[in-house]
């Protein structure tokens, strides 16, 4: 794999860190955030840029992106601290809807793309903790080809913005199965259907949906009957893999903030940066950032290889993002003392966003378990 950017990807880096640092970082944040997670006019600039249209094929009405491009953008998402939901819109639901290869795809994709269509995956619920294949929500066939839809769907990342919602519901099987997993497409105001709106720890808004007994048609059906699981698979590790590069971005801005400060914060009449032992620190925060840039350029070479090869690859890139990202931004906070906690002072939002980004798609304690489980399986 050539990890050296091309002319074209450098330019996609430094164009996209220049507009997100001057137009969506620090204090330029608030608006987004007062508007519940969505600025109109910049996702529609995001639209405009192409950034919405980067990860999807160009039969999809996109610029057919390769995943070193999204991941370069999701680390400049990082670095600005952008909290416009790119990751839940763009990838994760965009990347479920190429993977089930319905036709609605190719009404619904192109709109995105434009800025013109809001989709969000309602797929997590409480006790999923990770697994991908957990669903307890349920479809109950009503005849003529009908389905009603019961469950909870817990904090679905900007699903109080969303225009429809892919939906995962059991139509057979056990509570973990794959088989059995149906997706389909439910409107915003579908009756039976109740959302409530909530603001997450770092920033973004989310909601947690009710589904009671809300009708839907057969031709809300998305792909198959049952088989739903492949396309979440799918999906859930192109997003993981992006997530893990928004970290990586995150990661390498609170270093670079915390080196300035140290820089220029004086104890006993001299910097921070003269003593040993802060060095120390910063050397073993960038330790911590280049293994996880390491193992996500690992990730990106065998997403496309033999499953066990993969599943392996992506356990142990949320492993180490996850430990990586508590131990850098946690120091970034200690070195910076009692202001690092203020909701003034931003260095406090990024180590709340890696909280986040940990306990999405499954923390580092599931994933060191997974990466256990197929150590033993190999025994």
């Amino acid at each position: 794999m050539d990890f050296y950017l091309t002319e074209e990807q450098q330019m996609l880096r430094d164009g996209a860190r220049r507009y997100l640092e001057t137009e969506c970082g620090g204090e330029k944040r608030r608006p987004t955030i007062e508007a519940e997670g969505l600025h109109a006019e910049r996702w529609q600039m995001f639209a405009d840029m192409g950034w919405l249209g980067l990860p999807l094929p160009e039969e999809y009405g996109g610029f057919g992106g390769t995943l070193v491009d999204v991941t370069i953008l999701m680390q400049e998402i990082g670095r600005a601290l952008t909290v416009e939901p790119y990751w839940p819109v763009a990838i994760l639901a965009a990347r479920t809807l190429v993977a089930s290869g319905d036709p609605r795809a190719q009404e619904i994709l192109p709109a995105l793309a434009e800025g013109k269509a809001f989709p969000v995956l309602a797929h997590g619920e409480e006790e999923a903790r990770g697994v991908v294949e957990h669903v307890t929500t349920q479809a109950i066939s009503a005849g003529d080809g009908r389905w009603k839809l019961s469950g909870v769907k817990t904090a679905v990342v900007a699903g109080n913005k969303a225009d429809r919602y892919i939906v995962s519901a059991r139509t057979t099987g056990s509570s973990r199965d794959q088989e059995g997993i149906t997706l389909f497409l439910v409107a915003k105001d579908a009756p039976g259907l109740k959302m409530r709106p909530l603001r997450l720890i770092d920033n973004r808004w989310g909601a947690h949906l009710e589904l009671d007994g809300v009708e839907v048609a057969a031709s809300d059906v998305l792909g198959q009957v049952g088989q739903g699981f492949s396309a979440l698979e799918q999906a859930h590790d192109i997003a993981l893999v992006a997530l893990a590069a928004e970290a990586v971005g995150l990661m390498e801005r609170s270093i670079e903030i915390t080196r300035d400060y140290v820089k220029m914060r004086k104890q006993f009449g001299v910097t921070l940066s003269t003593f040993q032992a802060v060095q120390h620190r910063l050397a073993d925060m960038m330790i911590e950032l280049e293994l996880a840039r390491s193992v996500l350029y690992r990730a990106q070479a065998h997403l496309d290889g033999e499953p066990a090869v993969r599943r392996q690859a992506l356990s142990a890139l949320k492993y180490q993002v996850g430990k990586s990202g508590k131990f850098v931004c946690g120091q970034s906070i200690q070195l910076h003392g009692g202001i690092g906690v203020t909701e003034e002072y931003i260095i406090g939002h990024y180590f709340k966003r890696m909280t986040m980004i940990e306990y999405a798609l499954g923390n580092s304690h599931f994933h060191l378990q997974q990466l256990a489980e197929m150590e033993r399986s190999r025994a």
